[in-house]
């Protein structure tokens, strides 16, 4: 199959990208500079370098900032197209280029690929457009709803988008859960989500090991709210399976079934880390923070709604998907978690002092 895969830079674009490109599809990867694409090129993507077209363009362009010459050459020839791209940003001062990336070329996306005929657009959204609420669903959410920050409120109402255009295209809406690395090797190259965490609590022990007071660290955390981690490569033959086997108006959460508790990360990366003093206390103590703690907590409070609840993701149509693909649902267990935050933790250049 020939794909378009916007996006194409990103951490999961390029582990989209060398998935298909393995088996034998050929694609059009849309990046805003060639040259953002040297580095994947030169690596992964070399051994199929005959399998790929790069395409410089920006989503929120008209046909997506591709010239007349080339969409008229694209017309017919493009079987499916992933709409990866968008602006991960949660700051409200981005709120309105947030939407334009997200919605607005999520539109053009849409608009291009009904005049390149092409019959499938597969969208990458995010499990987050539950908003505030504890209990999600296989279903468009409201865009009425509360949202922790803008770029829910964007992926929702992109879902939205989408979803309209079902009379005209086949169209797939796909919502990972917290991306984090490969959970056989560990690798991940990001540093959102469960690794700015991570990138944190290294930082927190540096300083402590400054200090040499033997003080302990405190984080506040709820030990028995869940995060729903999943590794990228389940993700990856979630997004492939959908290829083939995801159904004209489908949506599919491509979540975690057992979502590990903060407690079990807080142990892992206590033991991974051998930081002793590292010490979790349940959130409203009236325990005064030191200068390091409220840095570190600072640092992470976009994050903060996250920590406070656990969010009940049903994934039952991704489950008859990944059967029809002959793909296990997710099993996560202990030992591939810790795989991937010692992969992150003990990596020497993953964070700076």
């Amino acid at each position: 199959m020939r794909i378009l895969i916007t996006g194409a830079n990103g951490f999961l674009g390029k582990k989209l990208s060398v998935k298909l490109l393995e088996q034998g599809h050929e694609l059009y990867l849309l990046v805003r500079s060639r040259k953002r694409l040297d580095a994947f090129m030169q690596g992964e993507a070399r051994p199929f370098s005959n399998q790929i077209h790069i395409l410089e363009g920006d989503v929120t362009e008209e046909h997506l900032g591709l010239n007349r010459e080339l969409v008229d050459s694209l017309k017919g020839k493009i079987d499916a197209l992933y709409h990866s791209a968008a602006l991960l940003s949660f700051d409200e001062r981005d709120r309105d280029k947030t939407f334009e990336v997200n919605v607005g070329g999520t539109e053009n996306v849409l608009k291009l690929a009904l005049e390149l005929n092409c019959p499938k657009v597969l969208y990458i959204s995010t499990a987050y457009t539950v908003g505030t609420e504890i209990a999600g669903a296989e279903a468009l959410y409201s865009a009425e709803r509360q949202f922790v920050n803008p770029y829910e409120a964007s992926k929702c109402e992109a879902e939205h988008l989408v979803y309209s255009f079902r009379d005209k295209l086949d169209i797939v809406i796909l919502r990972p859960g917290i991306i984090i690395g490969d959970s056989r090797s560990g690798e991940a190259d990001t540093n959102f989500g469960l690794y700015g965490f991570l990138k944190g609590i290294k930082i927190l022990k540096k300083r402590s090991m400054r200090k040499q007071d033997g003080r302990t660290c405190r984080i506040y955390l709820d030990p028995e709210v869940a995060q729903n981690f999943v590794p990228v490569n389940y993700v990856i033959d979630t997004l492939n399976a959908a290829l083939i086997h995801g159904v004209n108006g489908g949506i599919y959460n491509i979540t975690n079934p057992n979502p590990p508790l903060q407690s079990d990360i807080y142990e892992i990366v206590k033991e991974v880390l051998d930081f002793s003093q590292l010490e979790m206390c349940v959130p409203g103590s009236s325990a005064e923070m030191t200068n390091e703690e409220k840095a570190f907590h600072e640092s992470m409070s976009i994050f903060h709604s996250y920590f406070q609840r656990t969010i009940d993701f049903p994934s039952d149509n991704t489950e008859k998907l990944l059967a029809a693909a002959g793909v296990p649902m997710l099993q996560m267990d202990r030992e591939a978690l810790t795989r991937i935050i010692a992969g992150y933790l003990l990596n020497k250049t993953s964070v700076s002092s």
